[in-house]
Order: C-alpha cells, then sequence, then structure tokens
C-alpha cells in the first residue's frame, strides 16, 4: 500500500474515533435520568391517577393524570432532560392551582418508564401520551394544551407537527442541538457532528396553532437566544414573554405575573372557553 493510502487510511480511523466520541458525548450531554420517585402529588393532598401505558414499538412507560374541579383545559407536559416526573411537583401544582387538568409523563428510561432514551424513542413516547390522553372521556381534545420545557420543548414542538392540540407552550425551550452544540463548540462542524437533532427551530415555522414562548433573560444552560430564535422562526400567531431568572428559576420567579399572562393567553385564543 502506498503511502498516500496508509495515511488516508488513518485519517479516516480518526474521524471515526472522533464521530465515536461526539456521539458519546452527545448521549450524556442530552439525558440525565433517574429512576428513583421521589415525590407524588398525595403528599401535598392532590388526587392523581397513576397511569402505564405502551408505546408503538412495546415498551411501557408511566405517567400520572391529575385531575382539578371543573377543569375544561387539559396540559400535556413534556419535562426536560434531567431526573423524572417526580422532580416536577412544583409544576404540577402552578398549573393545578389555575385549575387545569394535568398529564405528566416520563421518556423511556426515566423514572419507571422503561427502555433506553434516543431522539426517536421519545418521539414515540410523546405520542403515545397524547394518544392515551385523548382517549380519556374527561379529557377535551378542542382544549389540549402542549407545554414543553427545556428538551422537552423541542419535544412538544414535534409533537405538535404529528398530532393537533389548541395552544403550544414553550418554556426555556431548547431550539436545537446543533444550536447549543455551537455555543459549546464554537470552531467545529456541529451540523456534521450531532447525530440527535431535536430541531424544534426548523419545525415551529410549519405549526400554526397559537404558540406562547417563554424563557429566562439569564439562563446559562439554554441561553436565553434559543427562545428569541424559536419566537423569530415560529409561524404566526405567537407571544413571546422574557422573565428574569435562569433555567431552573423559570416562571417561579414571576409566577403571578405569568400566571396573568398564561390565563390571557389561553383565554384569547379560546382555549378557556367563553
Amino acid at each position: 500500500m502506498s503511502l498516500t493510502g496508509k495515511i488516508l487510511i488513518r485519517v479516516i480511523i480518526y474521524l471515526m474515533i472522533f464521530r465515536i466520541y461526539f456521539l458519546f458525548l452527545e448521549q450524556r450531554n442530552l439525558y440525565y435520568p433517574n429512576k428513583e420517585i421521589e415525590n407524588t402529588p398525595d403528599k401535598w393532598a392532590i388526587g392523581y391517577e397513576d397511569i402505564n401505558f405502551p408505546t408503538p414499538d412495546g415498551k411501557s412507560l408511566n405517567g400520572w393524570f391529575i385531575p382539578a374541579d371543573g377543569a375544561t383545559v387539559t396540559i400535556l407536559y413534556c419535562h426536560g432532560n434531567g431526573g423524572n416526573i417526580s422532580h416536577r411537583i412544583h409544576k404540577i401544582l402552578f398549573f393545578h392551582e389555575m385549575g387545569f387538568n394535568v398529564f405528566v409523563f416520563d421518556y423511556r428510561g426515566y423514572g419507571r418508564s422503561k427502555g433506553f432514551p434516543t431522539e426517536g424513542g421519545i418521539y414515540k413516547d410523546t405520542l403515545a401520551a397524547y394518544d392515551y390522553l385523548v382517549s380519556r372521556d374527561d379529557v377535551n381534545r378542542d382544549k389540549l394544551v402542549v407545554y414543553g420545557k427545556s428538551l422537552g420543548g423541542a419535544i412538544a414542538t414535534e409533537l405538535c407537527t404529528k398530532r393537533e392540540a389548541s395552544a403550544l407552550i414553550l418554556e426555556s425551550a431548547l431550539a436545537s442541538v446543533e444550536m447549543r452544540a455551537k455555543e459549546m463548540f464554537p470552531y467545529l462542524p456541529m451540523k456534521l457532528l450531532t447525530w440527535q437533532k431535536y430541531d424544534a427551530l426548523k419545525k415551529v415555522k410549519s405549526i400554526t396553532i397559537p404558540k406562547l414562548i417563554t424563557h429566562g433573560q439569564d439562563d446559562q444552560v439554554i441561553s436565553f437566544g434559543h427562545g428569541l430564535a424559536l419566537f423569530n422562526n415560529a409561524a404566526e400567531p405567537k407571544k413571546f414573554i422574557p422573565f428574569s431568572g435562569g433555567h431552573n428559576e423559570d416562571v417561579y420567579t414571576t409566577s403571578d405575573e405569568f400566571k396573568a399572562e398564561l390565563t390571557k393567553f389561553l383565554k384569547d385564543n379560546r382555549a378557556l372557553g367563553q
């Protein structure tokens, strides 16, 4: 073999190793599942149903349905990349106090849900959660709001390209893996190096239901620019609400103000009814 051929083989091997390394790095940075259920709504004297439901590819997922008296709106909540549903109790309380039904579920590999998280797999999980939810007699599918936080924002956006909802709400949402990767490695060709895309930036252009996008101005996990980019790319109708605080403080730092804005958004778009 010529010297040129040997060099070419070595370059190919190094590129393959580099690609595999970034695949490993991507997986580690995208998913931080926790199996232990640390809290349940009944500790706050809130009734709930513990639900197990299947995915199209045979995984068993776990979620909670938390009803509210006289609720017309149901929130399908897509959580972020860490922990599990038991770490979203305060978000559940937030929605419950507003008089909304809430369905929160764990993606495969999180909490009591079976499997291993991947982008394609999680999209199947979210479709299964939606299909379970609208099969219930106590859920009005015409007043179903899809809500995504952080990585869950990209997941919620994908869902709204496949299923109908009355509104989409994105809180501190990831615009795309590529955008986040470029922030971390600005001099590398991240478009070529990322396997899992979560490209909400592209998908939000085609979603025509009302959209509320909210993002913390001091977010150091998913920068404020992600929220702005999503809003700028989103199709009308849309509304943007910046808030003070970082990624994990989120709307709780201005909860009364956010509740008022959220209620107004839903009323303006008839998700709360007349």
